[in-house]
């Protein structure tokens, strides 16, 4: 017990090794893995899960979950898609998706910290709710139509290898790994998710600080709708179904503590290289999505057991 406790305190070098074992056995798949071309393309299998793992990283700090992110994105694709038919410049259609984004993430945010409702069951709600209202507002055919403007994000490849959407990516990482690690704000969401009644009494302001953080992952996922139509070219209400999944197995895999108060900015992006490295892997294996999505599940039960277990023993 005593090693498990040592590895889970260092588990972003445990990371390293697992990404690195996962794109050996990727190599043996196939002689092409190793290629530069193939490789920075396959960062298509993380960039939006990733960023969505970003922007649930400071809720599942405080001690609260987001179910809704895969359906906000959804939003954000028709969002976009209406305003691509009426030639609406890209500047104004991203100010339109980041307030679209921070109205829904708002919503969750009231629900959960003012109204003091369980999150799980207000994102499991929200999360039907927004994605019924793609269905309504888009259709089933979906949009493939939009100016190459709105393309560039998702489809651009610096000197046709290092996409765009990857650069985006490590830009991500490192303002959130500054503004959970280096700023009051970071800290404040340890405290919370430590122990709420404590932060009350030292007077934080529990309330708006979980809106915000429920505002700020609802703006990263109606940005990541901005990739998605740039990677495929198409506005569809069903668009990420099911990508939560995989964002909250990279959350907790990352490390983050499913309870709040513990993980950090570095575990995620390793626990996103390797979910991405697995998924690349098993994808020249021919080995099918049912399939993935069990071993998904598997990583995800496992983590939060672990984490379980280690939070026992040092209790």
């Amino acid at each position: 017990m005593a090693g498990l406790t040592f590895l889970v305190k260092r588990w972003e070098p445990v990371l390293v090794v697992l990404i690195l074992a996962a794109g050996a056995w990727s190599s043996t798949l196939s002689p092409y893995y190793l290629n530069v071309d193939q490789l920075f393309d396959s960062s298509r299998n993380f960039v939006i899960p990733g960023l969505l793992a970003l922007g649930l990283v400071p809720v599942v700090l405080t001690g609260e979950i987001d179910l809704s992110l895969g359906s906000i994105l959804a939003v954000g694709t028709i969002l976009l898609a209406k305003l691509a038919l009426l030639h609406v410049p890209l500047g104004v259609a991203i100010a339109a998706l980041v307030a679209t984004g921070a109205l829904l993430g708002f919503l969750n945010g009231l629900l959960v910290a003012s109204f003091g409702l369980p999150s799980l069951a207000v994102t499991l709600g929200t999360m039907g709710a927004y994605r019924g209202i793609a269905f309504i507002v888009g259709t089933e055919e979906g949009y493939t139509d939009f100016d190459p403007g709105y393309l560039w994000l998702g489809e651009t490849a610096l000197r046709g290898i290092v996409p765009v959407s990857l650069l985006l990516f490590a830009l991500a990482v490192v303002l959130f790994a500054v503004g959970v690690h280096a700023t009051v704000f970071g800290r404040r969401l340890f405290a919370i998710g430590g122990s709420l009644e404590a932060s009350r009494f030292t007077g934080l302001r529990v309330t708006r600080i979980k809106i915000q953080t429920y505002v700020l992952s609802g703006v990263v996922s109606a940005l990541a709708a901005l990739v998605w139509i740039g990677q495929y070219g198409s506005a569809r209400a069903d668009n990420a179904d099911g990508v939560i999944l995989l964002v909250i197995t990279a959350v907790v895999l990352g490390g983050v503590d499913i309870n709040g108060a513990r993980g950090t900015v570095l575990g995620v992006t390793f626990s996103v290289l390797l979910l991405g490295t697995l998924t690349n892997g098993m994808g020249l294996a021919n080995i099918p999505g049912p399939t993935q999505t069990v071993v998904f599940g598997s990583l995800l039960v496992l983590s939060v057991l672990v984490s379980n277990v280690v939070r026992w023993r040092t209790a």
